[in-house]
């Protein structure tokens, strides 16, 4: 079952949450029923309960809040306000963008902020000449900015949120604040790294003639209110779950309740939320109990090269491999197969190597097929494959050596360990 899983997912011969459901199948038509035969007694919920379990709920609640955003418009009325700021310099327009890609990331899916902002930075491209370098950097950024500022929340990205279910099943889950706590930084520092590679890079200098387009007006209505007061609620009773003691999951049940309560969203809507992701995901936690219930992962743990290893030592060698798989499949597959087999380590703390495993899965973009982000980008025809490999390459290593590094002592610093 993992083999075919990782071939069909590395492959993408059938689309991603295929792959997961055929997972649950097997799991409880063949494994299910081997097992009661085998004299060990698992019920079907195992199974099933991770297509619904609190990070399917944590990122339903995100998708909610984005569709809700969207609808009243007022996502692309922050985008477009902060890209007012960055004036007409090239320079200082990259990193408005990427800051704002990054930030938008954090909260909402890392497709979406991407495809908001390609809308929004494409007409400004183009004012460019075709020769231009810098038109490579303006588009390149937004994708890279859009996969780094994934690492800020635990729903920037769904390696995150895969992890995190992990740790929660050994009750060693960070809360939420704990992780932005532990992501903002590397944020911050991987989006001035990012933008000092492609300013150098594409020789980014002089000032575009359209640099202060006024935002899109929105009407300031009732509806409008209620969704900001609702997002920003929601938002701050994430970071303070320490304090209430309401898990993230049950928080982001509020969105869901209200605007579709409320009517503000409907079935319409309901239908346009990425159910694939939210598949793929109970797809890949539903193979962490297969291989957990049928104690495959601890024979599998025990065939590795990671005898004598310690925690630092199995951070990097799981990362690492992790981020090389990533950069030639979807991150949420690499992370569905490699989350796993880490969690059955007999290794204290486990803390660190999880989250280092995400974030590797997260910063891996050197490929088209490394993100949707990339993808995107790359399919609107303005940049060259060579460009995003070379740029990509170096930023992705940069990234893994800082998690390993710098970020291994900063989350020490937060008591990770």
């Amino acid at each position: 079952m993992m083999l075919a899983a990782a071939l069909m997912w590395m492959t993408e011969a059938v689309p991603l949450f295929v792959t997961s459901l055929l997972v649950l199948f097997l799991s409880l038509a063949w494994l299910h029923p081997a097992l009661q035969v085998a004299g060990r007694t698992v019920p079907p919920s195992v199974f099933t309960g991770p297509f619904f379990s609190d990070v399917i709920l944590l990122f339903l609640g995100g998708f909610v809040l984005a569709a809700a955003l969207k609808r009243q418009s007022l996502d692309l009325y922050a985008a477009s306000a902060l890209m007012k700021l960055s004036g007409s310099s090239l320079k200082k327009l990259l990193l408005v963008s990427m800051s704002t890609t990054a930030f938008l990331s954090m909260w909402l899916s890392n497709t979406a902020s991407t495809a908001m902002m390609l809308a929004l930075m494409l007409p400004l491209v183009h004012q460019l000449p075709e020769e231009a370098a810098a038109r490579s950097a303006l588009l390149l950024g937004i994708p890279f900015a859009a996969n780094i500022g994934g690492l800020g929340t635990p729903i920037g990205s769904p390696p995150n949120a895969i992890a995190l279910q992990y740790l929660r099943d050994v009750d060693a889950a960070p809360s939420f604040g704990v992780w932005v706590l532990i992501g903002l930084p590397g944020v911050i520092g991987m989006i001035g790294f990012s933008w000092f590679v492609l300013t150098t890079m594409f020789d980014v200098r002089g000032e575009l003639s359209d640099g202060s387009r006024e935002p899109p007006s929105i009407a300031w209505t009732p509806a409008t209110f209620f969704v900001l007061t609702v997002t920003l609620s929601t938002i701050l009773l994430w970071l303070t779950t320490d304090w209430h003691g309401y898990r993230s999951g049950i928080v982001a049940l509020i969105p869901v309740l209200l605007f579709f309560g409320s009517g503000l969203l409907g079935v319409a809507d309901l239908k346009t939320l990425s159910w694939d992701v939210l598949l793929l995901m109970g797809g890949g936690l539903c193979l962490g109990e297969v291989l957990a219930t049928s104690g495959f992962a601890e024979t599998l743990v025990n065939w590795l090269p990671t005898d004598g290893l310690s925690v630092y030592g199995s951070m990097v060698f799981f990362g690492c491999g992790s981020c090389l798989l990533s950069s030639v499949m979807s991150n949420t597959a690499t992370a569905n197969l490699i989350l796993p087999i880490a969690a059955s380590l007999s290794l204290e703390p486990i803390r660190p190597i999880m989250i280092g495993i995400a974030f590797a899965c997260t910063l891996a973009m050197p490929l088209p097929v490394s993100t949707p982000p990339n993808a995107l980008v790359f399919s609107s025809g303005e940049i060259r494959l060579s460009n995003l490999q070379k740029a990509g390459a170096i930023i992705t290593i940069a990234g893994c050596i800082l998690a390993f590094t710098t970020g291994w002592w900063w989350w020490k610093l937060w008591g990770l360990f």
